[in-house]
């Protein structure tokens, strides 16, 4: 009986080892957080001053973008942010500054990405002269081009 126990606690080893190594390797999967509100304040530079800005989406897109800069306070018209209503998971923001044309500009640099990288999808411009304009605006198949490579 004693050999029958041990060939039996033998193959349960050899089976379980093998379920052990056996079994899929789960790889964690980074899930993107989209940003519904921000607020970045910023000293800015000599010529900007400080800058503020505010946006607001929801699941249908950006519904509100206002900057201060320049000594402006504008919202964002519905045009615009129409044409860049549909980034669905813009979950990066960033500010930066530079001349555009002659003009100087304030500008707001919206992202996708996670700790792999990230994919500037949008960047709006707000000028000296309280203009905004689409400086860069990627389709959603571009976006996924990106993101292939």
């Amino acid at each position: 009986m004693s050999g029958n126990k041990s060939l039996v606690l033998a193959l349960l080893g050899a089976v379980l080892l093998t379920l052990v190594f056996a079994l899929p390797a789960h790889a964690s999967k980074e899930g993107l957080l989209s940003l519904y509100r921000v607020i970045l304040d910023s000293p800015g530079t000599t010529e900007s001053g400080p800058v503020h800005v505010e946006m607001q989406r929801s699941d249908r897109g950006i519904d509100k973008l206002r900057i201060s800069a320049f000594g402006r306070n504008e919202s964002a018209p519905p045009e615009l942010l129409q044409a860049i209503k549909r980034k669905a998971w813009i979950n990066g923001v960033q500010l930066s500054s530079g001349g555009i044309t002659g003009e100087r500009y304030a500008s707001v640099v919206l992202t996708e990405g996670g700790s792999w990288g990230a994919i500037v999808v949008a960047v709006v411009g707000f000028s000296e002269n309280g203009k905004f304009s689409i400086i860069k605006n990627l389709s959603q198949e571009q976006v996924e081009e990106a993101e292939r490579r």
